[in-house]
């Protein structure tokens, strides 16, 4: 009589559950696999619009004083593999709240230093609707608008706020992308404000030398703003608007380039010398060539008296533009 072997057939029992079990497993994973397969699929046709930004939804631009209207545009574009199969009109509308919510990341309860809408008389849209044509092969589509540049402070940060209002199809929107903050940047021959301009300074005060670094503002196309002697008008590495009043100048470039000197603020400067001391020269480098005196204001004038000022200074000095 044969003898039963019941090690083994508890052995044979457990590896015919788990070859079972491993199928089971596996026909699992294939049926996951094809409906993940499924669903990659339907997001990449998927047609989803956003607006054009980089981080935080704000779009940068550059825009040159030489031009008292300068052109710009926001963008929009569509996702998915495969074009839209319909016409698509886009509309736009502003967005305050974005640049609320921007605020209070960046400055929470600061509101000194708040971003601001850019002033109606400085910006026109031309347009608040794009269509997105049906087949179009180029999935995006541009808002134009207007810069006008004459009187923009580079002392604030400045938007343009515009949300998606609607679309004429049932199409999805992404919604970390449905608002855009459209900013502005001002630049001259001189300066700009997208990246601080930097000049350092070399030169004398009373007979004494004198180094620093400064940065310089655009103003218009021919004006430019810095601080006279070793000042910055900076605090802790921030723009101080008192000390920008108190130390800053006006630099003006002719066409001959001999250079112009004025306040900025209350600040009294002359220049001396002869013309050709404060003049502007573009060779290998930028440079300011400057010869000039200053008096910062000590009171201001009241109802009884006039301003008094403190005593003059006399600077020379040589500033060399470093970016």
């Amino acid at each position: 009589m044969k003898k039963y072997n019941h090690s083994k057939n508890i052995r044979n029992m457990k590896i015919r559950r788990f070859s079972t079990a491993v199928c089971c497993a596996m026909l699992l994973t294939l049926m996951l696999s094809c409906d993940n397969g499924e669903r990659f699929g339907e997001e990449m046709y998927k047609n989803v619009f956003a607006l054009i930004s980089d981080n935080d939804n704000v779009y940068s631009a550059v825009h040159s004083f030489e031009n008292e209207i300068s052109e710009g545009f926001v963008s929009i574009y569509c996702g998915g593999t495969r074009p839209v199969a319909e016409d698509v009109t886009i509309e736009l509308e502003y967005d305050t709240l974005v640049v609320d919510a921007y605020n209070y990341r960046y400055y929470d309860l600061d509101s000194s230093r708040y971003s601001k809408m850019l002033d109606a008389s400085h910006f026109d849209m031309l347009s608040f609707t794009a269509t997105i044509k049906a087949g179009q092969p180029d999935p995006y589509v541009t808002f134009p608008l207007q810069i006008h540049t004459a009187g923009i402070s580079p002392d604030s940060i400045y938007f343009i706020p515009l949300r998606i209002k609607r679309l004429s199809r049932e199409y999805e929107i992404n919604p970390e992308k449905v608002s855009v903050m459209y900013r502005p940047f001002m630049e001259n021959r001189y300066a700009q404000t997208k990246v601080s301009t930097t000049y350092s300074s070399r030169g004398e005060k009373e007979g004494k030398e004198i180094v620093s670094t400064k940065k310089m503002y655009p103003l218009t196309a021919t004006k430019s703003r810095i601080t006279v002697d070793t000042q910055t008008g900076l605090t802790d590495n921030i723009t101080d608007l008192n000390l920008i009043w108190r130390y800053a100048i006006i630099l003006t470039v002719g066409d001959d380039n001999l250079v112009t000197l004025s306040p900025y603020g209350a600040i009294e400067v002359e220049p001396l010398g002869e013309p050709d001391e404060n003049r502007y020269e573009e060779r290998d480098f930028k440079r300011f060539y400057l010869h000039y005196r200053y008096r910062t204001l000590t009171a201001p004038a009241s109802s009884t008296s006039e301003a008094a000022y403190g005593a003059w200074s006399e600077i020379v000095e040589t500033l060399k533009r470093q970016n």
